[in-house]
Formats: C-alpha cells, structure tokens, sequence
C-alpha cells in the first residue's frame, strides 16, 4: 500500500512539476488553444477535444477540465455539455480507481440523456465506460453486456470507431476469463468492422489485444506481428494508454520467448508513461510483469514480494481482475525457485479464482445476453426498413407533383418545336426525295454484290465438292459411293440455299443455334472430303444473341474459312471453335501447308476478300494466324470499340 502511494505521489509530482511540458505535443497544442481562446464557446470547445484524449491525460487534469466544462455548461444551461462533461469526470474516477463513484456518474448521465437528449453517439461511450469498470470490477458477464450495447448504439449511428470499441471491450472480457478463442473471434471480428486502415489505427489497444489472445494461443510470431503493430500506431497518434500497454505486452513476449534481456526497455519505458497516465490498475499490472521479467531472470526471490506487493493492493482497490495475472507470475516464481510445495499452492488459489469468475459469469447467462442483442438488433432493422419505407414514400410523391408539372411544361414546348419542325420538314422533302432515290440505287448495288457474295459462298463451295465427286467417279470407274455422293452434294445446294431463308427469317439467333447449323454443315460436306476430319467445338460460357444479318454474316464467314482450308491447305484436320463469355470469339484452325502472305499482298482469292467485306460490314475483325505447329488459324471476333 505504502508502495503504491509513493508511485502515485512521485506520479502526480512529476505531472505537475512538467506540466508547461504537456505529454504529448497533441495535448499541448489544445492546451494553447484553450489559452488562447477569445469567446467562451471557443474555450468550451477546445477543453472537449482535450478532454477527447482521455486515455492518455492524468486523471487529475482531465476531472480538473472536465469540471470547468460542465460549471460552464450549467451556466449556459446546455444538458448536452453537462452529460458529455460528466462522462469524462466517470472516465477520470475509473482511472483513479474509484469505480462504484465511476458508474455511479455514468448511470445519472444515461438517466439524463434517456429524458432529454438522444444521442446515440455519447450513450454508446458512456456503454463502454461502464464496461471498463465491469472490467475492473471482475464483472466480465456486465462487461460483456455494456459492449454489446456499444454495438448495437453505434450501429443505429453508423460509428465506426465505436462499433470497433464494443466488441474491442467484449474480446476484452472473454481473454479475462481465460478464453483465448472466443476473445480472439470477437477482437478479428473488431478489425473486420472496416477496411479502412488508417481508422483501424487510431485503435491501436485492439492490436495489442490481438497480440495477446495469440500469445495465449502459443502463436508468438502471430503475438509480436501485433504488438508491433499497436506500438507504431499507438506512437503515431499519440495514445499512452495503449502504447504503455502495448509496450508491456511486447515485454511479457519477450520474456515468454526466452529473450528476456530484451523486456527491460519496453519495462522501462512503460514505468515512465505510467507515471504520466496515474493509473493504479496498470500500476499493478505493471508489479505482475516486472514479477513475470524476475522469474525468468534469475531473480525469484524479488519476484514473489513483488508478485504479494501487488495481490495485497489489487485487493486493496479491489482490482480483483488482475489478480490472475500476478497469482500467475507468482507461481512462475515459486516454481523458478524450485519450491514445488508452494507453486502447487498458488495453482490452487488460481483455480478457485476461476471458479469465482465462472460463477459470476456463467455460460447461460452471456447466452441470453446475445439472444437480447440479437433481438434488439432485429427490431432495429425492422425500425430503419420502414424508415425507409416512409422516406420512399415521399420521394414518390414528390416525383409525381415534379412529372406533372414536368408534363405540362413538355407539352407547351413540345407544341412550339412542332410547329419549328413542320417548318423545316416541308423544306427538306424535296432533298429527302433526291437522296433516297440516290440510296435505292446504292442499295440494288449493294444487294447485287450481296447475291454474287452469297452464291460464290452457298454454291461454290458444293460446286467444289461436286467436281471432287467426278474425280473420284473418273478415278473409281463409276463407283456407287460416289454417285450418291454427287447426288448428296447437288442436294446440298437446294439445302444452303434454305440456310439462307433460314437464317434472314429469323429475328434473332444464338451463337448455340449457329454452333448447331454449322455441325449440320460439317455432317453434309464431310463424305466429300473423306480424308479430312472437320469438327466443330463450343465453350459458351453465355450464349449471346446476334441480329439475322450478323448471324447470317458470321455462318457464311465460317464456311468460306472452312472451304478454304478445304481446297487449298492440305490439311488432315479442321476445327471449328466457338468461344462466348462477357465477349464472343469464333477461331477456325487447320493442321495444313499454312497460309502464304503473298497471297494478301496480291489481295487474296474471292473468298478472303468476302470474308474481310462481311467482317467490315458486321463491324467484326478477323485475322490470319500462323497455326502451331502447322497450318493456319482466322479468328473472327467483335471489335473492343
């Protein structure tokens, strides 16, 4: 006891004595601002964003803020400011340790703002105010409880930060407990609430906790790829209450790592914040890690008085959630000191000790605590889904007033540019006339070219099946195969000429409905070609339509292609393949002598210049390729324009 009040006063000493030497140059920068204010509004404001810094003032200076700001709430008469001044005097006391007083502040705060303020914002803090004195008060089941109505207010609001603190505060409770696993699902599900990285780190107490719940798990590396984390963010934005904590958890990991020496500055660093924050809570916390760095080196016997200094003042404050902690270390010491009499002893007192915390905090019970939780927030759904009902509501009525007198005034100016239009349309008559004339003919033009193409296309290609049909009767000595082969090929004219009316009778059609004319196409022509297999083959993905033109276009492009490689590449092999996802992508490759480029610096046969005249029309490319290891591959596909 004596020990501890000499810390405090060397603590409050040393604040006071450096105070022109603010803590953080954060803090001094407010503290210029609250100096320098010239209105009272000014200054009110500037002592709530100092008091905002909570975490990291001496509780002394934050009760003294925070009592000017709530004398000149009262004066003004402003409810809001006095809640908001009282929150911070509870956060004050519970750094003091004076627990009971802190929640008995924070309750007459939620009793002011459930009859005159609604603001879900503050109610959610002073939440999670009066979860750290459930902490503190080794009351994990309340704790846990507080958090999840930090969660649910700061759902209603949409605050990030304050979402993140509920179940920050939860992972808290259950690591108390000694539940690794369930902490360790409630802090993730706290780094999840957001991807923001840069908010993430103003919350540098979450990556320590993180840190410890894998320590707990026995994942070291896991342990100091967080700690390390909360100590860079802690140190960016100035918060000494979680970078002494970090800085004592960094210390624990190395000392449960077997790199002891390694603790003593993060130790000594950690003394020196704690005396500017004036926590006895941490200060214990502190007794049991400087206890922990004894028993693993070396030292035992300065272990276990420090490991009893600090259980006799946690009982003194009734800090009874970190006796866990120092029975821990204390039993770590015995056991370094080989006394296996007293260590089993200790182990003993551990387990009634959890045994009181199970009691206190049953399984059963935090389970109703999530059924209300749950249930709450599916009332608050409820209550936002007709929210937006109603609001949906006005805009609907609103739009209908708007379309009316957006209808009236169309009409009225609908009614003068047709009057304008009439105008003008009697003068372009006679050159519509001209023009269309002059468009009948380019059409009868283009329509010649388009028979010429179609014919050479359709016909030519059974033409050329034909004369390979009187080859092999010539060869064959009037075979009969190939007699019905000549018939089937004669057929075959009449059929593509029905391919034609097939295709322009259509007024859509699929790329699976041309995969299948194509196969149809392939079974006719194959017999004539008997040495040759010709395959079609799709991987459509999304079967997309195309207009009769473009479908009409694209059939006869692939069978010119295919008659080609037919006539000219002495091929073994012909594939025809169908590919469509977000885009489609026709590829018709054979295993022959390959294409020559002279033959496109000469501008090709007939039929590669139809191919290249529909694919322009359709608004398509195409491209010969080299086919690998032999032959040649067209590709036809939509341009990416």
């Amino acid at each position: 006891m004596k020990r501890l009040k000499l810390i405090l006063s060397l603590s409050f000493i040393s604040f006071f004595a450096t105070n022109s030497h603010a803590q953080t140059k954060v803090i001094s920068s407010i503290k210029k601002q609250i100096q320098e204010a010239m209105t009272d509004d000014e200054r009110q404001l500037a002592i709530f964003s100092l008091c905002d810094l909570s975490y990291t003032l001496h509780p002394d200076t934050l009760m003294l803020y925070a009592k000017e700001a709530e004398k000149e709430a009262r004066i003004t008469k402003n409810t809001h400011d006095i809640v908001r001044a009282m929150y911070f005097e509870s956060s004050a006391l519970t750094t003091k340790g004076l627990i009971d007083s802190s929640l008995a502040v924070a309750d007459k705060c939620l009793g002011l703002l459930s009859a005159k303020i609604n603001d879900l914002q503050l109610e959610g803090n002073l939440f999670n105010q009066k979860g750290r004195c459930y902490m503190r008060k080794n009351q994990y089941k309340e704790a846990i409880d507080m958090g999840y109505r930090v969660i649910s207010d700061a759902e209603k609001c949409n605050d990030t930060i304050l979402q993140i603190k509920g179940k920050t505060l939860i992972g808290w409770a259950f690591l108390e407990m000694g539940q690794p696993k369930d902490a360790l699902i409630w802090h993730l599900k706290a780094l999840q609430t957001t991807t923001d990285s840069l908010l993430l780190q103003k919350y540098g107490i979450l990556f320590a906790n993180l840190a410890l719940n894998y320590n707990g798990l026995g994942k070291a590396d896991s342990g100091f790829y967080y700690i390390n984390k909360a100590i860079v963010y802690s140190r960016k934005n100035e918060n000494l209450f979680a970078l002494s904590n970090s800085l004592a958890i960094q210390a624990q990991l190395y000392v449960r790592s077997g790199q002891a020496k390694l603790a003593e500055a993060p130790l000594n660093e950690v003394i020196f914040i704690r005396k500017l924050i004036g926590d006895p809570f941490y200060i214990v916390s502190d007794m049991a890690q400087l206890g922990l760095y004894y028993a693993h080196y070396g030292q035992p016997e300065k272990g276990v008085a420090i490991c009893y200094e600090g259980i006799n003042i946690a009982r003194e404050y009734k800090i009874d959630t970190k006796l866990f902690f120092l029975f821990s270390t204390l039993a770590e010491n015995y056991k370094a000191l080989g006394n296996s009499i007293k260590y089993a002893e200790i182990l003993e007192k551990i387990i009634d000790l959890k045994d009181s915390v199970y009691q206190k905090n049953s399984v059963e019970s935090l389970a109703a605590i999530q059924a209300k939780y749950d249930l709450q927030r599916k009332e608050n759904t409820i209550i936002q889904q007709k929210l937006d009902l109603v609001t949906k509501n006005y805009w609907l009525y609103g739009a209908f007033v708007l379309a009316f007198f957006g209808s009236m005034l169309f009409f009225v100016l609908f009614n003068n540019y047709r009057k304008r239009q009439k105008m003008r349309t009697e003068r372009l008559v006679q050159e519509e006339k001209h023009i269309s004339l002059l468009s009948v003919k380019e059409a009868e033009e283009n329509e010649r070219k388009r028979i010429a193409a179609d014919l050479h296309d359709n016909l030519g290609a059974y033409a050329a099946a034909i004369a390979s049909n009187v080859d092999n009767i010539s060869l064959k000595k009037m075979d009969e195969t190939a007699l019905l082969e000549l018939r089937n090929n004669s057929q075959s004219i009449v059929s593509q000429l029905n391919d034609t009316i097939w295709v322009l009778k259509k007024r859509a059609l699929l790329l699976t409905a041309i995969s299948d004319r194509l196969k149809v196409f392939a079974i006719r022509i194959q017999p004539s070609y008997p040495d040759i297999k010709i395959e079609v083959k799709e991987n459509i993905k999304n079967d997309q339509l195309l207009a009769p033109s473009q479908a009409f276009h694209l059939f006869k492009i692939i069978q010119e292609a295919v008659i080609n490689a037919l006539k000219h590449s002495h091929c073994r092999e012909i594939y025809v393949i169908i590919e469509s996802d977000r885009l489609w992508e026709v590829i018709i490759e054979d295993d022959g002598t390959g294409i020559s480029p002279e033959i496109f610096d000469k501008g090709g046969g007939n039929g590669i210049y139809n191919i290249k005249n529909r694919a322009e029309d359709a608004g398509w490319r195409v491209e010969w390729l080299k086919n690998e290891p032999n032959g040649t591959k067209v590709i036809i596909a939509p341009t990416t324009n």
